[in-house]
Parts: structure tokens; sequence; C-alpha cells
């Protein structure tokens, strides 16, 4: 049995989901129990080599939805370069006033979140 899964529960005989929640003594968590969505009743522990067979099989199906095959996609490069953070909030020129955000250059209101061709990193 998994987290997610259709049952009839054995205590209340409705149909249901099967739902995770931490087991506790006190303050500390000692597991996890699966438990019914409805009436929450015990229904046992997790089975670790089930949940991973179940993982597998949705990932292959969606594999299979998208047309992708076993292979994995490279994964993008999300390091940033010299133009990242080029935001006003981080310019040498930026000040802060608890009414009003100014650009020192030339003192008028601003975006924090804006851009200029002035930009020098603080």
């Amino acid at each position: 049995m998994i987290q997610g899964e259709t049952i009839t529960c054995p205590h209340c005989g409705e149909k249901s989901v099967v739902k995770s929640k931490a087991k506790m003594e006190g303050w500390t968590k000692v597991g996890t129990v699966l438990v019914c969505a409805l009436c929450g009743a015990e229904l046992g522990t997790p089975d670790e080599k089930s949940a991973e067979d179940a993982g597998r099989k949705k990932l292959g199906s969606l594999a299979a939805l998208l047309g992708e095959g076993a292979e994995a996609a490279p994964k993008a490069d999300l390091t940033p370069d010299e133009n990242y953070g080029r935001f006003c909030r981080n310019c040498v020129h930026f000040i802060e006033h608890p009414f009003r955000v100014l650009c020192g250059l030339d003192g008028h209101e601003i975006d924090p979140m804006g851009e200029c061709g002035k930009f020098g990193r603080k």
C-alpha cells in the first residue's frame, strides 16, 4: 500500500485515498504511518520498495506521454554570468529612503527591480 492509492477502507467501509501521517511520541517523530483520508484509521506502514516501483512506473508513463525515451535530457546550466543581478537595488547609486527609492545620479524615483545603462555593482 502506498500514499495516494485508492482503497476501500476496512474500518469505515467507504472508498477513500491513502494518506501518510507522521507518527509522534511527544514532540519527536518516530515514523510514518498510512491512514484513511476520511476516518483517519491507521492502515499500516508504507513499503519503501512499492513506493519506489510506483515512482518508476509514473516516470515511465510520463516519458511515454511526452514521447521521450529512457535517456535523460541534458540539464540546464543555471550558473550566473556577469550580467546577473543588474538591478537598481544592487547598484552603487541606489539610495534607499523610508518613503521613496531614489537614484543617486539624478535623484529621480526608481523601481528597485529596474535596470539602467549606468549600473555600477555595489
